[in-house]
């Protein structure tokens, strides 16, 4: 300017800041476009910006898929990163991190197809989800040998149930509250517990058993 005062610089951009908001219309796009079906077109489209500002962030279409995902698995490991409380305890609060994410976490789990799905998301939350149920199943001294085999079977038996619940809960098409849903859930997670350690036989035979 010509009154000698210097010239003022553009604000910067906070990176961060940008990468989270891509994020959040990309899974949006997703939720409404289906996983495979979006482009970068659709996403810059949503955000009215030029694609090039997206792949400046996310140098290929899979790495802002893989960002979504992360995303969600990151909330699930913090929420059970938190003690054990009680029957229901855990999903209660992947639930309250879900609540404050919901579509994120509703492009991930209705894409939980296991192995068959290029992402694998199925398989890497089926492992988060068996590591954290495994003390659950600790074989205890006497159970019949091949227990820790048998025990990792066993934590990941109620899997497709955590995904199928949390799907609907977040879409609110069960007709109950939240704490009828941890109640329904700690019940059902008593009784799965119990039934299968008798059932992947990580106990010790009680005496007369199978005669």
């Amino acid at each position: 300017m010509a009154d000698g005062s210097p010239p003022q610089r553009k604000p910067r951009v906070d990176a961060a800041a940008r990468r989270a908001a891509y994020v959040d219309v990309a899974a949006r796009v997703m939720l409404e476009k289906g996983l495979h079906g979006a482009t970068m077109r659709d996403f810059a489209e949503a955000a009215g910006v030029a694609k090039i500002l997206f792949y400046r962030l996310f140098p290929s279409r899979e790495a802002l898929v893989e960002a979504v995902y992360d995303r969600v698995e990151a909330a699930i490991v913090g929420a059970y990163a938190e003690p054990w409380t009680g029957y229901g305890s855990m999903v209660r609060r992947v639930l309250e991190a879900a609540r404050r994410d919901p579509v994120p976490f509703l492009v991930v789990l209705k894409n939980c197809g296991g192995g068959a799905d290029r992402f694998d998301w199925g398989d890497r939350l089926r492992a988060i989800f068996n590591q954290r149920s495994r003390p659950l199943f600790e074989p205890r001294p006497g159970a019949p040998e091949g227990g820790d085999a048998r025990a990792d079977l066993a934590g990941g038996t109620l899997f497709g149930l955590f995904v199928d619940s949390m799907i609907v809960w977040l879409e609110e098409r069960d007709g109950l509250d939240d704490a009828a849903r941890i109640q329904w859930w700690s019940r059902i997670v008593r009784a799965w517990h119990l039934a299968s350690r008798e059932a992947f036989r990580l106990d010790p035979a009680k005496p007369g058993a199978g005669e």
